[in-house]
């Protein structure tokens, strides 16, 4: 949206003000949401390796904590400084305007990422699949979800011989299971199960149990 509206933002009409403002606000929702949080979430194993050395690691050498390099923040147009909280509130106000301009067409709603085909299921439940993730100490597993405009899901794990756990109230997919392996070295089948949370409440159906195997 943040390039598109730089293309039919004079012509809708909007103002400069009001374009360059939703560009750096898409801009920063961009790299929060893709760059940024992918970032967090590749360090976080390296952190708890780092906990683990520290703990019951060995050697002669002084323990330095894991320094963390956040990727560079995105340009921001020129005028702008800075992006204040609301982002995403803000870029869905603009949308109502924009909607109500002369010149806005569906055609234009289809390019900007506005609109698009009409879900009319009813969804009961939410969908996901799972994939590993390895590398650096990780025995992780990706759980992209659906949440069909519910406020979150809540995410249930089972492994080994324990009962259905609480994961995580996740309202951004992927959520990264990072849990350390339950024997070192020893792979490991992890379950998983959904429901929509809505209203500080759990709602709808289960989905269906869904496992992957997690290997050192």
């Amino acid at each position: 949206m943040a390039a598109k509206l730089q293309i039919y933002g004079p012509g809708l009409p909007l103002t400069t003000a009001q374009i360059n403002a939703a560009v750096a606000d898409n801009r920063y929702l961009a790299y929060g949401l893709g760059e940024w949080i992918s970032n967090v979430r590749d360090f976080a194993p390296a952190c708890t390796a780092a906990l683990i050395n520290l703990s019951t690691g060995t050697g002669g050498e002084a323990f330095v904590f894991t320094s963390y390099n956040a990727p560079a923040l995105p340009t921001l147009p020129v005028g702008i400084t800075e992006v204040l909280p609301g982002a995403l509130d803000r870029t869905f106000k603009l949308v109502q305007v924009i909607k109500g301009l002369p010149g806005y067409t569906d055609d234009i709603g289809l390019d900007l990422g506005i609109i698009g085909e009409e879900d009319t299921a009813q969804h009961t439940r939410p969908e996901f699949t799972l994939k590993t993730e390895g590398g650096d100490g990780c025995h992780c597993v990706k759980v992209r979800y659906k949440k069909f405009g519910h406020t979150a899901v809540a995410i249930y794990s089972k492994r080994g011989t324990g009962g259905w756990e609480l994961l995580a109230v996740s309202e951004i997919s992927p959520y990264q299971d990072e849990r350390p392996l339950l024997v070192a070295g020893q792979p490991e089948v992890r379950e998983y199960k959904m429901r929509f949370w809505d209203n500080s409440t759990e709602s709808g159906e289960w989905t269906d149990v869904a496992s992957v195997t997690v290997s050192p």
